[in-house]
């Protein structure tokens, strides 16, 4: 997908969203970092391997969130490995030190890509990236990525067009996946909201949004099938039959 499409910055920033809800919520597990550690060297790596892309993974600060999470997801990592080696008491007291001493380094790290970002080593966020926070920020600084078409506002008559009656049953998925909620259930919700919000910004970004579109109503009409389109073990009057079928029959009595 980095070869393919500069929208890789979506997938890239929005699974460290995911790992970094996950531990926010006291999800966290050894499943987590190691998945989050390898999709994040390997891709990091790989990424860089493409000739137009180079060093933008580390030069940039659209990957800049990325990084963040791999190191957090990391010390929390070794804080779970801490507490299994340590006493009670003693993981108490290194704990309070540990959590300080990461939001200090934490806001050592944020001072310092500030300052990178400031000397020209860190490339900023580009103007399309600023348009999708800022949607008056491409018409007044750069007028020529907002004439593009693609770069206008969706409106809701493309929302139908586009995804039709899954506009109505989508969110019918979102609250059933929020009811009964896992660490993946967790993704698709946050796919979802941060997907639509972009699709309304941007037209092209209607992409994005599709996938999460067809798995949300999948969720929701599998959910109502599976509700109104129930079996019955004996179906309507098996089971009267069966009874009659093993009751004796009556004795036939003829006419004198």
């Amino acid at each position: 997908m980095v070869s393919a499409w500069g929208g890789y910055v979506f997938i890239i920033n929005l699974i460290p969203l995911h790992v970094f809800a996950l531990l926010i919520m006291g999800r966290y597990s050894n499943r987590i970092l190691t998945s989050y550690c390898t999709f994040y060297i390997l891709g990091l790596i790989l990424s860089m391997q493409i000739p137009f892309v180079g060093f933008q993974p580390i030069r940039t600060s659209e990957h800049m969130a990325a990084s963040g999470v791999f190191v957090l997801i990391l010390a929390v990592g070794a804080l779970s490995y801490l507490q299994g080696i340590l006493s009670k008491s003693d993981y108490k007291s290194f704990k309070y030190f540990f959590v300080w001493a990461t939001l200090l380094a934490a806001g050592a790290v944020f001072l310092t890509v500030v300052v990178l970002t400031y000397a020209g080593y860190i490339a900023p966020w580009s103007g399309r990236f600023y348009s999708l926070w800022d949607t008056t920020y491409a018409k007044i600084h750069i007028p020529i990525i907002a004439s593009v078409s693609e770069h206008q506002p969706t409106t809701w008559f493309s929302f139908f067009f586009d995804l039709h009656i899954l506009v109505c049953t989508f969110p019918v998925g979102v609250w059933y996946c929020i009811r009964n909620i896992n660490d993946e259930r967790v993704f698709i919700v946050l796919y979802a909201i941060s997907a639509v919000y972009f699709a309304g910004v941007m037209v092209r970004l209607m992409l994005t949004l599709t996938p999460a579109v067809c798995v949300l109503s999948g969720i929701a009409f599998s959910h109502v099938f599976s509700l109104y389109l129930r079996e019955d073990e004996g179906g309507v009057g098996g089971d009267n039959s069966d009874e009659d079928s093993k009751k004796p029959a009556a004795p036939v009595q003829l006419d004198r």
